[in-house]
């Protein structure tokens, strides 16, 4: 099934999307593995751990007040030298599971 997203894109609408971390989560670094705790608030379940592998790792490390959805897709091309048709799929995907959790907020912006 289509995302709200991916049916946006798909029929060439792009809004600048704005994405910003919430506080219903901290993170934790353990060894090399960056971990994700939820706190009591938030969609996210108390008794889970999200374990970023280094794509997502590398987006949520990225995710700075006021960034731009763009501005991802655009650091991922230059750190892992992936097209932007690629970046850009795994920005989005890693975007909802990261919403889906209450880690993120996601908001558009005209």
């Amino acid at each position: 099934m289509e995302s709200e997203t991916e049916r946006q894109v798909n029929r060439g609408f792009r809004m600048k999307r704005v994405i910003t971390k919430t506080d219903h989560v901290v993170e934790r670094k353990v060894r090399d593995n960056l971990i994700l705790v939820p706190m009591n608030t938030g969609p996210a379940r108390l008794d889970a751990l999200y374990t970023l592998n280094e794509t997502a790792g590398f987006i949520w490390n990225h995710i700075t007040p006021g960034i731009h959805e763009d501005d991802l897709v655009s650091l991922l091309v230059d750190q892992f030298e992936v097209n932007q048709d690629s970046a850009r799929e795994d920005v989005l995907r890693i975007l909802e599971k990261l919403a889906a959790i209450g880690a993120i907020t996601i908001s558009a912006q005209e």
